[in-house]
C-alpha cells in the first residue's frame, strides 16, 4: 500500500496537469464551488482513486477529427472565442456522422449540458472551456460513459467514467 506522502505527490502531479491542459470557463455564477485549486483537486482524487481514467490524446490541427473543409479554414483563425468555438463542434459532430453516428447538440448531463453527445457511444464532448464546477459534478455522478474535453486543436483531454 503506498504511503500518504506517495499519494499525495500522485494527487500534485493530477492537479498540475489539470491545471496545464484544461481551460475553466469565466464564468462561475451558479457554482457552489468557486474555488479551481479546489475542483482541481476533486477531481486528482477520483483519478488517483481509480474511480475515473484520464487520458490526453495529442495530434496537430485537428487532425483526430480528420481533414476537411471545416479544419482547414480553421488553421488560420483564433482559437477559442465563439466562431472557433462553433466550427469545431461542427468539425466533430461532421466527424461522428461520416462514421454513421447520430449526433446531439447539447445532450443533458446529470449537471448541465454538454456541448455535444454521442448517445450510441454514451459520449459527451466540450470544446473550448469547460465549467469546473459542471465537470466535477459530471465525473462524480455519471457512469459508464466518457467525457471529453476539448480546450485546443492540438488535444484533448478524455474522462472514462
Amino acid at each position: 500500500m503506498p504511503s500518504w506522502n506517495e499519494i499525495e505527490n500522485q494527487i500534485n502531479k493530477e492537479i498540475i496537469f489539470l491545471s496545464r491542459n484544461i481551460i475553466p470557463s469565466p464564468y462561475r455564477q451558479d457554482d457552489f464551488i468557486k474555488c479551481d485549486d479546489c475542483i482541481f483537486r476533486q477531481i486528482a482524487v477520483l483519478v488517483v482513486s481509480g474511480k475515473i481514467k484520464m487520458t490526453k490524446i495529442v495530434y496537430a490541427n485537428n487532425e483526430i477529427w480528420q481533414e476537411n473543409k471545416y479544419t482547414k479554414s480553421l488553421t488560420s483563425r483564433k482559437q477559442h472565442g465563439a466562431f472557433w468555438h462553433d466550427s469545431l463542434i461542427r468539425i466533430i459532430e461532421n466527424y461522428f456522422n461520416q462514421n454513421k453516428h447520430k449526433t446531439e447538440l447539447e445532450p443533458a448531463m446529470y449537471y448541465g449540458r454538454a456541448d455535444l453527445g454521442i448517445p450510441f457511444l454514451n459520449l459527451f464532448i466540450e470544446a473550448g472551456t469547460i465549467n469546473l464546477y459542471k465537470l466535477r459534478n459530471n465525473l462524480i455522478n455519471m457512469a459508464d460513459c466518457r467525457i471529453i474535453v476539448v480546450p485546443e486543436d492540438n488535444y484533448f483531454i478524455e474522462f472514462n467514467l
